[in-house]
């Protein structure tokens, strides 16, 4: 196999493919890479849509790597198209399920605790966050 069928193709495939999911799951909308600059000056690059085409092409280049030397060259060209195309989704699907247990995890350890007023005036400056069981003691006790 030529240095086009190994590396190449797949990798053009698998960019098509990144073309491909940004018009079947962000519905056409490409955005493009820009730069900006925050409130404190720090710069800050935002990848835009092309992040898409960089997945696909890294995705349909790993999916054949493996076994592009023993498949025919169709099978190169579906898997990496297929490969582009679902790069980013299981990418994104796996850091929102990792979000998703970090709040589950943060939720469950902030529901230990309670906010109590200490101030009398009523305002939140000076209030002291406790866990729940000593609230609840201070609270029987008084």
């Amino acid at each position: 196999m030529s240095l086009f069928e190994v590396i190449l193709l797949p990798m053009l495939m698998g960019g098509i493919g990144g073309l491909g999911h940004i018009l079947v799951f962000k519905n056409g909308h490409f955005t493009f890479p820009r730069k900006f600059i925050d409130d404190r000056g720090e710069k800050h690059y935002l990848f835009g849509s092309t992040k898409d085409i960089i997945i696909g092409v890294l995705a349909g280049y790993l999916s054949v790597l493996p076994v592009v030397e023993t498949v025919p060259i169709w099978y190169v060209i579906y898997i990496s198209l297929l490969s582009g195309i679902g790069g980013s989704s299981v990418i994104t699907r796996k850091i929102e399920q990792n979000l998703a247990s970090t709040k589950a995890s943060y939720i469950q350890e902030l529901s230990h605790y309670q906010l109590e007023p200490t101030s009398k005036g009523g305002s939140t400056n000076h209030n002291e966050v406790k866990p729940v069981g000593e609230v609840e003691e201070k609270k029987n006790q008084g």
